[in-house]
């Protein structure tokens, strides 16, 4: 039955190329002239924003300045940057739920000031219900925390409104359409496992994002997204902080 293969391949690309205009929504953020060390120290801007990002994300100083001008320069109240290596399971949750990558964002202080609570994620949930004008861009730099891709995976998309039903359940369905084409057609069932493999290399390839485990993820796709599951639902959400007074940075007045 080479049509169940041939059905499930042709989903899985249709749904990698829908994936992939998603993408080509983002643009990057133009390159830093200079190099500038990996710190957030330095002035603060005086055009009224500032940076909030998730533990353990660094972004040199030229970026941030960068991203706070373009900010300015378009009006808008939320920029959030999307960096370059972004983890394939996060950028497919990103193109999939939302435009957040999770990493961090430019906010207009008068914003930030009403929404922080001290953690990024629950911070950007609150200003999902301001009336801000809002965009995203990747960002040029390879600096997004070391940590594996499903760690704080559920707690970001709980703080985005996201069910993990919603994130988990297309996951497995789609696993399940490829064991069927499998079973269906042994001779021909490796075109839809190929496919399957293949998904990130179809989405990403030739994009402003170039996941740093783009080639692991998409070889071992098939044992690796059943564990990425099972850490994502085992996972346990920490309580909302409630809002607190945002800390000044060390050059602040």
């Amino acid at each position: 039955m080479i049509a169940v293969p041939a059905l499930v391949a042709a989903g899985l690309v249709a749904d990698a190329m829908r994936l992939r205009r998603r993408l080509a929504r983002f643009h990057r953020l133009p390159q830093p002239r200079r190099a500038a060390p990996l710190s957030w120290e330095g002035l603060r801007e005086s055009a009224g924003y500032d940076v909030i990002g998730a533990d353990g994300a660094v972004i040199s100083a030229n970026v941030r300045h960068a991203a706070i001008a373009h900010a300015r320069d378009t009006g808008l109240d939320v920029l959030g940057l999307i960096p370059a290596d972004l983890p394939v399971t996060r950028a497919l949750d990103m193109l999939r739920h939302t435009r957040d990558a999770g990493f961090a964002a430019v906010v207009h202080t008068e914003l930030l000031d009403d929404a922080y609570t001290g953690d990024y994620t629950s911070t950007m949930a609150r200003l999902r219900h301001h009336d801000a004008d809002t965009d995203h861009v990747v960002v040029p730099c390879h600096l997004t925390p070391r940590s594996p891709a499903y760690k704080g995976r559920a707690a970001w998309l709980h703080g985005l409104g996201v069910p993990l039903a919603q994130a988990v359940v297309p996951s497995i369905l789609a696993m399940a359409l490829v064991l069927a084409a499998l079973a269906a057609d042994p001779q021909w069932g490796p075109v839809a496992l190929i496919a399957y493999c293949a998904v990130p290399y179809l989405v990403f390839a030739g994009t402003p994002l170039s996941p740093r485990d783009l080639h692991r993820t998409a070889l071992l796709r098939p044992a690796l997204t059943p564990y990425t599951w099972w850490r994502t639902l085992v996972e346990d959400l920490p309580p909302w902080p409630r809002p607190l007074p945002r800390r000044p940075r060390k050059d602040e007045p």
